[in-house]
């Protein structure tokens, strides 16, 4: 029993794969619709000793009004970065990552929200489930700093 474990270890099998040393040092998530209101894209990452911020959404500016929000490269401090690595720690991001497999999409629906979430141990990135507080947690931060940094431009 013992070398049908090892072997199947071997081959993708293991159950319970080891978290990848490192710290965090990239959160990415993104939504693309039909509608543009329902669109974003955020990202923060850890390049050195510098952290910075890439956003694309629209943050509402009242009874329907928005404002397109376009940064690039926006340094941020240490601490904002904080957030999502205390995220990190209450909601085990690692343990929320997808199985590595390719999907087959025979069908493309135009009006389909698509969702994606993925994080960056060193130089491993992996994919996370879109569901949950975790992710909403997440967008929430990521909206919090593009109206703060897209006040600070404009």
């Amino acid at each position: 029993m013992g070398i049908v474990s090892c072997v199947l270890s071997l081959f993708g099998c293991n159950r319970n794969p080891i978290k990848p040393e490192g710290e965090l040092t990239s959160v990415s998530i993104s939504q693309s619709h039909m509608d543009r209101t329902d669109c974003y894209s955020f990202g923060a990452y850890k390049k050195n000793d510098t952290y910075n911020l890439n956003a694309r959404c629209m943050i509402e500016k009242g009874d329907n009004d928005y404002e397109d929000v376009e940064l690039e490269n926006i340094s941020i401090t240490k601490e904002e970065f904080k957030q999502f690595e205390e995220l990190d720690k209450k909601y085990d991001f690692f343990s929320l990552r997808k199985p590595n497999k390719i999907e087959k999409n025979i069908f493309f629906v135009v009006d389909e929200t698509i969702t994606n979430f993925s994080l960056s141990y060193g130089d491993e990135s992996f994919s996370l489930y879109t569901s949950g507080d975790c992710y909403n947690e997440v967008h929430d931060c990521f909206v919090a700093l593009a109206e703060k940094y897209n006040e600070t431009i404009n």
